[in-house]
């Protein structure tokens, strides 16, 4: 049996010759813990992303029993898995990937603090199967999943990922550096987008943003301006401009400034201005 379907190929239309990845594991101990770091390392928590928690309302419930769900889309990977804990501990797992099930199960339940419980802590049953019901529910979830507006560039994403693990290993200088560089990939973009070509070669990140504001109607809302040239002036210092300001030293707040204008920018460009 193949290792990964492509994720492009659930659909209804294709339920009678699909498969589903199924790993159904029970723990032998409790509590389980979940290993959120790791939930959260591989790749950013997106709007795809889900972690809920299902209870009764005045002792009704929309499924048979309470219990946790957590659904993660890695477009990296072109995997995704959809996962229920119930309250007997029972974990499920769904997926396109074997292999993506297998390392989520051990990354987000076996592996981590505070018990790091071993594989052996789990009974574990897994394999392809062609069960219409469960291929039909993971057709549900990768339709969800996959609906959430345009995918970001790959170009930007990954960008925005290194940015992310820089400010997590202290390089604040590099966050910042990276930043600017996916705020320079997200105008080039809109760019394209709005005035239908590439920025010619004269025309810098600064050319870019002035350009959007000079426009009417604007194709980018002004505060959204604001927050980019923000992110262009802080990513100037360390990256376009590496001279050296007097006793200035980049730190935690200036990594945290430009990472979060600069994820909350490029989510609302995908989101809501550019759909």
């Amino acid at each position: 049996m193949v290792r990964t379907v492509d994720i492009s190929e659930y659909a209804l239309k294709n339920l009678k010759k699909l498969s589903v990845f199924s790993l159904e594991a029970r723990p032998n101990s409790s509590p389980v813990d979940i290993n959120l770091a790791a939930l959260f390392d591989d790749s950013s928590w997106g709007p795809s992303d889900r972690m809920r928690f299902w209870h009764t309302i005045a002792g009704a419930s929309p499924l048979p029993l309470m219990r946790l769900t957590i659904r993660k889309l890695d477009l990296d990977e072109k995997a995704l898995v959809h996962c229920h804990l119930d309250e007997n501990g029972t974990l499920s797992i769904l997926s396109n990937s074997k292999d993506y099930a297998a390392r989520f199960f051990r990354r987000v339940f076996v592996d981590g603090p505070p018990a790091f419980a071993t594989i052996r802590s789990w009974k574990v049953n897994s394999g392809w199967i062609k069960n219409k019901t469960l291929i039909a529910f993971f057709v549900g979830s990768v339709s969800g999943a996959l609906g959430w507006g345009p995918k970001v560039p790959q170009e930007i994403e990954t960008t925005m990922k290194e940015a992310l693990r820089n400010m997590e290993s202290q390089s604040w200088k590099s966050c910042v550096v990276m930043c600017r560089r996916a705020l320079q990939a997200l105008m080039e973009a809109a760019h394209e987008r709005f005035f239908v070509g590439k920025p010619g070669k004269g025309l810098d990140l600064n050319g870019i943003i002035r350009k959007f504001e000079n426009v009417t109607p604007l194709h980018i809302p002004k505060h959204w301006l604001n927050i980019a040239d923000a992110v262009r002036n802080i990513g100037n210092v360390p990256g376009a401009h590496p001279r050296a300001i007097h006793r200035y030293r980049f730190s935690k707040p200036d990594a945290v400034l430009a990472y979060n204008n600069t994820a909350a920018l490029v989510s609302a460009y995908f989101e809501k201005i550019a759909p």
